[in-house]
């Protein structure tokens, strides 16, 4: 997320190519005061909120159900629509069922902010990719930080051409923390 709001990729590379901060240095975006929408508040959404507090944000979410108070510890429950609609940052953290896949498309994208900028760590099929590098390439969308694909592990030429995505090859669980805890519950699931 926090790649995405400063469009990361560009002065990334530029400075590996020992270009300083590139032909001419883009602004970004602080993400204090921005409206992050969270599609999907379970227990990942919730971790992402409890993050992005800590950075400033105002946190939205869409859910199947409304959680109870004690978990949305200040999160304003939204309409799928009002989430697609005020959202300055929207982040997909929804799993992937028959009614979810892609539930980010052409009609999604044109409900948004001007400006949105998307991350996706949940499941690639959730975005249209081909709608989302057409809302990148006409500047709907200002930013997106991916991580999964819709085609794993091709990843569409559009998203792979585009300064303004982060791009990593599904590794949200590559930790060693992440890797001894999954380890842990497979283990007392096997016992």
């Amino acid at each position: 997320m926090l790649g995405a709001l400063r469009r990361i990729h560009i002065p990334y590379t530029a400075i590996r190519s020992r270009n300083w901060r590139g032909p001419s240095p883009q602004l970004g975006y602080d993400p204090q005061r921005k409206i992050l929408g969270i599609l999907g508040m379970g227990g990942i959404g919730r971790e992402v909120a409890a993050r992005a507090r800590a950075f400033g944000m105002e946190i939205q979410y869409y859910n199947r159900s409304r959680l109870s108070p004690d978990l949305e510890k200040g999160a304003k429950y939204v309409s799928f629509e009002e989430l697609l609609r005020t959202s300055d940052v929207l982040s997909l953290n929804c799993s992937l069922r028959k009614e979810t896949v892609g539930i980010i498309g052409r009609k999604e994208f044109a409900a948004m902010k001007e400006g949105v900028i998307i991350v996706n760590t949940a499941r690639g099929k959730l975005i249209d990719e081909q709608a989302l590098v057409d809302a990148l390439d006409e500047g709907k969308v200002f930013s997106a930080g991916l991580d999964v694909y819709e085609e794993e592990p091709k990843v569409h030429e559009g998203l792979l051409n585009n300064p303004n995505v982060v791009l990593l090859p599904h590794i949200g669980t590559a930790t060693k923390e992440t890797q001894v805890s999954l380890s842990i519950v497979l283990w007392k699931h096997l016992c």
